[in-house]
């Protein structure tokens, strides 16, 4: 079965945080920015914990320090840091610089009544994908096996865990750092029912091949490379949700290459699409976007 794109309207920008402009302004004001330089600030910033995670334009670096107080003021933190690099391919970890606060990046966020014990420089976390964790788990019906291929510190594992303790969710990740934090989370939240695996998903899915219900492959980047593991691993029939990047433009509609991607991998299978949506923006015009994909052998 061939699928097709179609056009879907793209939701607001999430934001983790947003500081009121007014007050932001003001704190900044008196902290020495000038109104040309309030241009270049975002008001949109990411709190995991106590700690505060922003983005600074290179135009008023020098000036980050300023930022990292105002918000201090704003909010409770621990600390604030700045995003420096991109994203490590393996381990999704991101160049953080410490702006303001403790240098100490362990911390413990909670969400959805579950917590869940991080270092940011040694694992990957976004508190941006809490509803797309709370939403899949909704899915989740009694008895599933499930697997999530690129689980880091648990997240969408202990979600589910919680919301279907008679699930069980098998949960690789590669990152030693990011499967010692998900051993001591599936502690912390008390679910049993999630079992933590350390190791390549190209080398541990074919274990599992024909026995899920479910699959999550929560790396966008990477999602081509890996969506035959996900789906060989299901059952006669089962769900794969999809996370990869997309682009928009006037040329095409936003979800037509995450569905030639999965033509093309999957042509020999019989799939539907229960539900596609935009996950978050993370650039001009560049999005995750995820396809719930129902897949029949």
């Amino acid at each position: 079965m061939r699928l097709h794109a179609s056009s879907v309207v793209l939701p607001g920008l999430h934001r983790s945080a947003d500081m009121p402009a007014k007050k932001l302004k003001n704190l900044l004001l008196e902290k020495g920015l000038s109104e040309e330089e309030l241009k270049f600030v975002t008001r949109a910033f990411d709190v995991i914990g106590d700690i505060a995670v922003i983005k600074v334009r290179r135009e008023i670096w020098d000036k980050r320090k300023i930022i990292a107080e105002a918000l201090m003021e704003f909010r409770r933190l621990r600390s604030v840091v700045a995003i420096t690099g991109l994203t490590e391919e393996l381990y999704r970890t991101r160049k953080l610089e410490v702006i303001a606060g403790d240098e100490n990046l362990e911390t413990i966020h909670k969400e959805h009544g579950c917590t869940f014990k991080v270092d940011l420089r040694r694992a990957f976390f976004s508190p941006r994908l809490a509803y797309e964790r709370q939403r899949v788990a909704r899915k989740v019906r009694r008895h599933e096996t499930v697997i999530n291929m690129f689980a880091g510190v648990g997240c969408f594992s202990i979600v589910i865990a919680k919301a279907e303790p008679t699930a069980r969710i098998f949960s690789i990740d590669i990152n030693p750092y990011a499967y010692e934090y998900m051993c001591e989370n599936i502690i912390l939240n008390r679910t049993d029912n999630v079992i933590p695996l350390l190791g390549d998903a190209a080398d541990l899915m074919p274990l599992f091949e024909g026995r899920a219900d479910r699959v999550l492959m929560p790396l966008p980047e990477r999602a081509a490379a890996f969506l035959r593991f996900a789906a060989d691993a299901l059952k006669e029939q089962g769900v794969v949700h999809y996370y990869t990047v997309a682009f928009a433009n006037s040329s095409s509609p936003l979800f037509k290459r995450p569905i030639e991607e999965v033509n093309k991998v999957l042509s020999d299978r019989e799939v539907k699409i229960e539900e596609k949506r935009v996950v978050r923006s993370v650039g001009p015009r560049k999005y995750h976007v995820v396809l719930d994909l129902l897949v029949r052998s």
